[in-house]
C-alpha cells in the first residue's frame, strides 16, 4: 500500500508513508501579543516565531496542542485531543478567562465559535507553494491512501485532484470537517498525529 501524507510545512515523516509539503511558511516579525489569562500554542512553529519563554509569565497556563508543540515549547498543558476541539473542552474544564492563541493566518475558527473572550494572533503565514501542489498531484495519483493534515490542505487538494477513489483518513474533526464540506469520503485518525493518521491510513 503507498500512503502519501500531504501538509503545509516540513516535519518528521513516519517510514511506512511518503510525505510531500504543498506550503511555504514565512514568520511574522515584530507582533504584539496582548495580556491574557490563557496562552494557548497551535503549533510547533509558533516558538520559532515568538520566544514564548518570554510571554509565559503573563498568563496563568500555557497550553499546547499536540506533542510535537509541548516538545518545542516545554513545561505546557496538552489537552487530550490535539485539535482546537480538544483546546476548547481544557479551556472549559478551566477557570473561566481571556484566552489568546498564536496561529499561523490560515487557522480556523472553531475556538472563537465555542469559546468567549478568544483573541487570535497570527505569528506566521502559510502559503499554498503552487509548483509543490502540482508535483504533489502525480504523487497522489498512484496513491492508495492519503493522509490529509489540515483543512487547508483538504481545500487546496480537493481543488486539484479527486480523492474519492482513496482511502483518505483526515487527521483530526477540523479537518474531516473540511473534507466533508467537499464530499470527499474519509476516516478520522484516532488521535490527532501523523504516526496516528498513517497507522490508520495503513489498516
Amino acid at each position: 500500500m503507498s500512503i502519501v501524507v500531504v501538509r503545509l510545512k516540513e516535519g518528521k515523516c513516519p517510514p511506512s508513508a511518503m510525505c510531500v509539503t504543498i506550503g511555504t511558511t514565512a514568520i511574522r516579525r515584530n507582533v504584539s501579543v496582548p495580556d491574557g489569562d490563557y496562552l494557548v500554542v497551535m503549533s510547533p512553529l509558533v516558538a520559532q516565531a515568538v520566544d514564548v519563554g518570554q510571554l509565559r509569565g503573563r498568563f496563568k497556563c500555557v497550553i499546547c496542542v499536540g506533542p510535537s508543540t509541548a516538545e518545542a515549547v516545554g513545561n505546557c498543558a496538552v489537552p487530550r485531543e490535539y485539535s482546537s476541539y480538544g483546546v476548547a473542552r481544557l479551556l472549559r474544564e478551566l477557570a473561566p478567562g481571556r484566552v489568546v492563541v498564536l496561529r499561523s493566518n490560515r487557522g480556523n475558527d472553531v475556538l472563537r465559535s465555542l469559546l468567549p473572550d478568544v483573541v487570535e494572533v497570527s505569528v506566521y503565514d502559510v502559503l499554498i507553494d503552487r509548483d509543490k501542489l502540482k508535483q504533489a498531484v502525480a504523487l497522489l495519483a498512484r496513491a492508495t491512501a492519503v493522509v490529509i493534515t489540515s483543512a487547508t490542505v483538504a481545500e487546496a487538494v480537493a481543488e486539484v485532484v479527486d480523492l474519492r477513489d482513496k482511502k483518505v483518513v483526515a487527521i483530526g474533526p477540523v479537518t474531516a470537517r473540511a473534507l466533508e464540506k467537499f464530499g470527499i469520503p474519509h476516516v478520522v485518525a484516532p488521535e490527532s498525529t501523523i504516526e496516528s493518521a498513517v497507522a490508520t491510513a495503513g489498516l
